[in-house]
């Protein structure tokens, strides 16, 4: 019981301070310092549940239906070139992923990485409330943005200092790129300044439901009772 009651406890003190949670209304960019090599890297508590609706690696040489993709091509087991893909695409996580594995590590690109590439979700379900990608090649500033459901803008982040230089399928650049929006994601885009870009395991899902403020005040002032309940118990024994 105690060490469910702590972390309740901080979180009401954190609210009384004026601590502002996330509300449906904010946008949540997340740009992982560490590198993505397998779907096992998507950052902890990025979907409800913990995966996401759809992951899709590529693998099969083709989009998914529920997505349409905006300039670029697909590097699939037809491309004599280098590719560069998510490292466990290959079956094996060991820092690399690329032309040496016929059949294997699909990826998306586009050879001009100031227009970079747009994913947009046209599927018949819920829009997603959770979107990202892996960064995979490129150079320069990487900018991800994203577009709301109403076609409003979402804002964007900006990311540097993790290209390697190397286009022949090196795994320890590559980097997650995502958003939050409860109020719905259409589409999300990705470029770099220097060079051509590549991406790859673009994916959607829904994010954890947001508390609405209400909610967080009832339930700041209801821990506080329990505080107070348990500091009073305490006094007299």
């Amino acid at each position: 019981m105690k060490k469910l009651l702590q972390p309740r406890l901080l979180a009401a003190a954190a609210l009384a301070a004026g601590a502002a949670p996330a509300t449906a209304a904010t946008p949540v960019f997340v740009n992982p310092t560490t590198p993505y090599l397998s779907s096992a890297d998507i950052p902890v508590g990025f979907y409800f549940g913990g995966a996401p609706t759809l992951l899709d690696t590529l693998e099969d040489g083709s989009l998914d239906a529920s997505l349409t993709g905006t300039h670029g091509v697909l590097l699939d087991v037809g491309f004599g070139g280098a590719r560069d893909s998510v490292d466990a695409d290959d079956g094996l996580i060991d820092g690399n992923c690329g032309p040496q594995t016929a059949g294997r590590c699909v990826s998306w690109f586009n050879g001009n990485g100031a227009e970079g590439v747009t994913f947009t979700f046209v599927g018949s379900g819920a829009m997603p409330t959770a979107f990202g990608l892996v960064w995979t090649d490129g150079g320069g500033i990487v900018t991800f943005s994203a577009i709301g459901a109403d076609g409003q803008s979402l804002g964007s982040i900006n990311a540097s200092g993790f290209a390697d230089g190397s286009f022949g399928g090196t795994t320890g650049e590559d980097r997650f790129f995502g958003v939050q929006f409860a109020g719905g994601i259409r589409s999300i885009t990705i470029t770099n300044s220097s060079g051509g870009i590549e991406v790859d395991h673009i994916q959607y899902g829904a994010m954890a439901p947001v508390p609405e403020p209400g909610s967080w005040a009832l339930l700041a002032a209801g821990l506080a009772g329990m505080a107070g309940c348990k500091r009073r118990h305490t006094a007299r024994a």
